[in-house]
């Protein structure tokens, strides 16, 4: 989408024409990467000023284009941003995981504004239907993030391995139980 079409120049005209749910994901767009950028500056114990000023930007762009492919690269920009300021000891502490929230609330928002024109209102279903399927990632990462927490090889406890592979013939059970499941509801 151009800057033409969206009539940013005379500081109104997205305003105008986007509607009420269009403007609640920019904002979620926005508030998803500022707390991956929160937790970063947690995590690291300050926040990287440059880096920040950098990214704001391409943010707010990104509320404003949500189908551009900038967001590609704001979140490689937020995962260097992590990476590059959090100490190795704490890239797997609790603020990792309100960083991965962070990037699944931004990259979520942005896909779910391209479905529909900016203008467009949302039914209870397509809100029911993305909030599930938010609600199923943020829940696999706080999983995946308190397996690797547990897992951690600093840890002096020696159960991770297994727990590990008590957790992986449970979830293959489930996956076994659930695709049998499906494959005989449909035939």
């Amino acid at each position: 989408m151009s800057t033409a079409e969206l009539d940013l120049p005379d500081g109104g005209g997205w305003r105008r024409r986007a509607g009420l749910h269009h403007r609640l994901l920019a904002l979620a767009v926005v508030g998803g990467a500022g707390l991956t950028l929160v937790s970063t500056g947690f995590a690291a114990g300050g926040v990287a000023a440059p880096l920040v000023v950098l990214l704001v930007p391409f943010v707010l762009w990104c509320a404003l284009t949500p189908d551009s492919d900038l967001g590609t690269l704001v979140v490689i920009g937020l995962a260097l941003v992590w990476l590059g300021t959090v100490d190795g000891g704490a890239r797997t502490g609790p603020w990792l995981l309100g960083a991965a929230i962070g990037l699944t609330v931004f990259h979520g928002a942005m896909a779910a504004a391209t479905v529909a024109p900016p203008g467009a209102r949302w039914s209870r279903a397509m809100a029911r239907t993305w909030a599930a399927r938010l609600g199923v990632v943020t829940g696999t990462t706080a999983v995946v993030w308190a397996l690797a927490w547990v897992l951690d090889d600093t840890r002096p406890s020696g159960r991770g391995s297994a727990l590990a592979l008590v957790v992986a013939l449970v979830a293959t059970a489930a996956a076994a139980w659930w695709t049998r499941r499906r494959s005989l509801d449909e035939s």
